[in-house]
């Protein structure tokens, strides 16, 4: 998935803020410690040298654990490595602790619904907790539509249902979890679905009637269809009851 280059630019712009002028300032208008450190580190993620940017945001958040700083900064290095888990790690610390009005929080959303690691409605949800209410940016999800298939099965015919449920099958997407109902023979739909790898499960009577994985792309729809064929219960299982022929009535009715 491609990375977030807007995260890279909030920090390459906050770095340039904070960097120190050519002359030397005054004692009291000197950077901490941990503010050097975290310049540093802004200085080497602007030469791309992800690698040393991380042991110095690491550097700076080990003097200050609370420091908002340094920690978005790990996440955004790490990203660029392409060590997704690492970056969900402190993303996730970010948006925990930082105001929801900050860059820090809102761009670390961005990047964790992108990559799939935060459920949009629950990313909406966390920042109305915070009073920042965002909207779902439907760039950032997709949409799992289809059919479910049986012989000589449709809600008209015999009525069957079910639950039907979407589960990530990826660690980015492995707390995204949704479930609905759903009738044999019908569509079904997921909508804002963030992009990634899934199970798609369907069980009837406490029997599963399908397993199978799916992969949703964001802002698009991806179509899935379920049949029998590829279920490993028999056709038969929720075939119409055979109708009974004149001959047979009174046979039943003498039981």
């Amino acid at each position: 998935m491609r990375r977030i280059l807007l995260l890279a630019a909030a920090l390459f712009l906050g770095a340039a803020c904070q960097q120190a002028p050519a002359s030397h300032p005054p004692a009291s208008q000197r950077l901490s410690p941990v503010d050097q450190l975290k310049a540093e580190g802004d200085a080497f993620l602007g030469k791309a040298d992800f690698a040393n940017a991380v042991e110095k945001y690491r550097q700076a958040a080990d003097l200050d654990p609370a420091a908002i700083g340094p920690r978005f900064g790990l996440g955004t290095a790490y990203s660029f490595l392409d060590k997704r888990p690492e970056a969900i790690v402190q993303f996730r610390w970010v948006m925990a602790r930082a105001d929801a009005a900050s860059t820090e929080y809102q761009e670390a959303q961005r990047w964790l619904i992108r990559v799939g690691a935060l459920v949009p409605s629950a990313a909406v949800a966390d920042a109305t907790h915070k009073s920042q209410t965002r909207p779902v940016d439907s760039s950032t999800v997709g949409r799992l539509v289809g059919k479910t298939e049986w012989p000589g099965v449709t809600p008209q015919r015999r009525l069957v249902t079910g639950t039907l449920s979407l589960v990530g099958d990826e660690p980015v997407t492995h707390d995204v979890k949704r479930n609905r109902a759903f009738r044999l023979g019908d569509a079904y739909e997921f909508k804002d679905v963030p992009a990634g790898r899934y199970r798609v499960v369907a069980v009837v009577d406490g029997a599963t009637v399908w397993d199978e994985k799916v992969t949703v792309e964001t802002g698009k729809d991806t179509s899935f269809n379920l049949s029998q064929a590829t279920s490993p219960v028999p056709a038969g299982k929720f075939a119409p009851p055979a109708e009974k022929t004149g001959e047979e009535a009174p046979a039943a009715r003498s039981k």
